[in-house]
């Protein structure tokens, strides 16, 4: 509801700028324009889509309290409105748990939108700290594909890959010596079946960074490990994940990865990818996608990622991924170009494009371009 992400707002606002709250208080915020132009995989119709995004960053820091809000005001424009995608988009179901988001304005030409993108209260405590509110969650280490980020799991062709649904959470962190983690969460759903609750721990040993993870995610029981080091200047990262809901048979989930950085600035990554519960094209519910829900069609994938900074106005980002049972791949490359401005102006480009039969995987999606430009004040 409109009303609740206004009220919510507000008590932020006040407790950032109220008289207690003159420690140290920050304010950043960036406007950013993202165009996309592609093909209806349910249609088959073509459409673009203009996305304008206002995001506000109010933050407070007062002795051991933190307090950060991400506020972000949308606009959505172009024939992507007509398209049955966007709705699926309206109607997907919300995974998060408080309603800090809402429709400001809807018609056949424009939609807008506003939500609290992140709203964290932290608290370093003699125990810990603690962090409730909406907030990004990832224990992960892998370049492609993240089996160990269950609770804001990402595609690999996301559009834009520093953004992430978050999640609804009370996380508790604390250090283990000089070179360790412990961490717990709990993020509660209106279903108490499908709440999330887990535990980490992560520790340096013989030079190689392991981390176990156990718990009830969504109602499906889940226990992670992970490691990541590096072997004659060759760097490694691993994840092993092993799922079981109760309701079908248990099932794995792997990443196996190789990682190289050249003098020249070069930086590439090989990743194999084992998925043990494959989804079917004709099972896999679009809405779900909305959500970033991870569905992969096939058990076996190879990816390769590039990216470099050629100056420091100027890099790419290049990812590759085969889909070994059907044949089927994807191509992804983006560049982006920093502006020589006071402030900081980025502009991207990328394009995604696929091969492969017309019912294998990738092979069923059109190709797919887009433009953004971000400012940052």
């Amino acid at each position: 509801m409109a009303e609740r992400v206004t009220v919510a707002a507000s008590l932020m606002a006040c407790l950032l700028f109220s008289p207690f709250a003159h420690t140290a208080v920050s304010f950043t915020g960036s406007l950013k324009n993202l165009s996309v132009g592609t093909r209806s995989s349910i249609d088959g119709k073509s459409y673009g889509s203009n996305l304008t995004r206002l995001r506000l960053e109010p933050g407070l820091r007062r002795r051991d309290w933190n307090v950060a809000v991400v506020y972000d005001l949308e606009a959505l424009t172009g024939s992507f409105l007509e398209s049955p995608e966007f709705t699926v988009f309206r109607e997907a179901p919300d995974p998060r748990y408080w309603d800090l988001q809402s429709e400001v304005h809807g018609s056949g030409n424009l939609a807008v939108g506003q939500q609290l993108y992140r709203a964290t209260v932290q608290w370093r405590s003699p125990v810990g700290d603690l962090r409730l509110g909406r907030q990004q969650i990832n224990w992960s280490t892998a370049w492609i594909w993240n089996p160990m980020d269950i609770l804001n799991p990402v595609s690999p062709l996301q559009l834009e890959p520093e953004e992430r649904i978050g999640v609804d959470a009370l996380l508790w962190d604390k250090a283990w010596g000089a070179v360790g983690r412990i961490s717990a969460v709990y993020a509660p759903q209106h279903d108490p079946d499908e709440a999330s609750k887990a535990v980490r721990v992560r520790r340096y040993i013989a030079g190689v960074d392991v981390s176990l993870m156990a718990g009830e995610f969504a109602g499906v029981d889940k226990v992670g490990l992970s490691g990541s080091g590096s072997v004659g200047g060759i760097g490694w990262r691993s994840e092993v994940v092993w799922s079981d809901s109760h309701e079908t048979n248990s099932y794995w989930q792997a990443v196996a990865d190789l990682n190289w950085s050249f003098q020249s600035g070069v930086n590439l990554a090989l990743e194999y990818f084992y998925n043990g519960l494959p989804v079917p094209l004709d099972q896999q519910d679009p809405g779900r996608l909305v959500v970033t829900e991870a569905l992969y069609a096939s058990r076996h994938y190879a990816g390769l990622l590039v990216w470099q900074a050629v100056t420091p106005f100027w890099q790419y980002r290049v990812i590759v991924i085969r889909n070994a049972d059907d044949g089927s791949g994807v191509l992804y490359p983006r560049t982006t170009w920093m502006l020589p401005m006071a402030q900081e102006v980025y502009l991207t480009a990328g394009v995604q494009l696929f091969d492969g039969g017309n019912r294998s995987e990738y092979g069923q999606l059109d190709p797919l371009g887009l433009l953004e430009a971000h400012w940052f004040f």
